[in-house]
């Protein structure tokens, strides 16, 4: 049996949400991705700052992950969107030697502007990996039953 992983990184919980539907439906490991040091601002600043890291492509230094990433089949990855790709967290963990050779599921939440996160996150993953499927969940138009009823639809149609 394949094992999986979930690894994501959410600021304001919306992809925590995800993620932990996820792993309730399927009941594989999960694990948060921090960076080292978080941006701490709130409100309209963050924003600007999450903006900022975004459009100069940094790589934070991340909290070292818990599980051995080497050990799994698959992996869920999952992110919010800023401005209209992946957070900086999410791209020092898919530029990482771990991520080679697996099977992956990618997921993202956003608030009406995914831009081209999908075909972005493909050209950023090693070419050794197999994206099997995405799925973006676009939280403003949805209450919390109908989030979770997506991602299940999701899963469902991926044989889980």
């Amino acid at each position: 049996m394949e094992k999986s992983l979930i690894l994501y990184y959410s600021y304001e919980g919306n992809t925590k949400r995800v993620a932990e539907i996820i792993q309730k439906r399927i009941g594989c490991d999960i694990e948060s991705i921090k960076p080292v040091k978080d941006m701490e601002t709130k409100g309209f600043g963050k924003y600007i700052w999450g903006g900022a890291k975004v459009v100069m492509h940094k790589k934070p230094e991340l909290v070292p992950i818990q599980n051995d990433i080497t050990s799994y089949d698959t992996l869920w990855i999952g992110t919010p969107v800023w401005a209209w790709t992946i957070t900086p967290p999410i791209l020092s963990l898919i530029s990482s030697e771990w991520i080679r050779n697996k099977k992956i599921y990618f997921f993202y939440t956003h608030e009406g502007g995914p831009g081209k996160i999908e075909e972005k996150f493909q050209k950023l993953i090693d070419p050794s990996n197999h994206l099997i499927s995405s799925k973006g969940i676009d939280r403003a138009k949805l209450s919390t039953e109908d989030i979770e009823k997506e991602v299940i639809e999701w899963m469902q149609s991926n044989n889980f």
